[in-house]
């Protein structure tokens, strides 16, 4: 045992989006377990990079294969057990999949990306959607 030292959880996650009839929209998941709104994300697997660990949870989270974009940054947080967690977020697009509810995830909605803000739970994730529109700019919106 180290005194002193503090284990930090690293995980990763992603901002998915689609364009629906000319709007582009987020994945939001509801976790049960948390009653939350929030974006695909969880804990990185031996042997994976963060990126691979942010497709996967994607994937396992809300059925949706997703090309990978650039790396959005990162949330630093204190886990309800006390521990620090650091998720990294890339920016996705969605290219094929289908939902299935789960016990981590029982539902997905896809709502446009301004009005999102509105949805989420925490603010981590207000953080990620604000960074990627400021990577993307306002004409994407358009």
């Amino acid at each position: 045992m180290q005194l002193g030292t503090v284990a930090v959880i690293l995980g990763g996650g992603g901002v998915v989006t689609r364009h629906n009839d000319g709007e582009l929209e987020v994945l939001m998941v509801h976790r049960p377990k948390h009653l939350d709104w929030s974006l695909p994300a969880g804990k990185l697997d031996p042997g994976e990079t963060l990126a691979e660990c942010a497709l996967r949870e994607v994937y396992e989270e809300s059925g949706c294969v997703c090309e990978l974009g650039r790396e959005l940054g990162m949330a630093e947080y204190t886990d309800r057990r006390g521990r620090i967690r650091q998720v990294h977020y890339w920016e996705m697009d969605a290219i094929a999949g289908d939902f299935t509810p789960n016990a981590e995830v029982d539902a997905i909605a896809w709502v446009p990306v301004v009005e999102s803000l509105s949805h989420f739970t925490n603010e981590r994730d207000l953080e990620m959607v604000s960074a990627f529109l400021a990577l993307v700019g306002e004409s994407v919106l358009a």
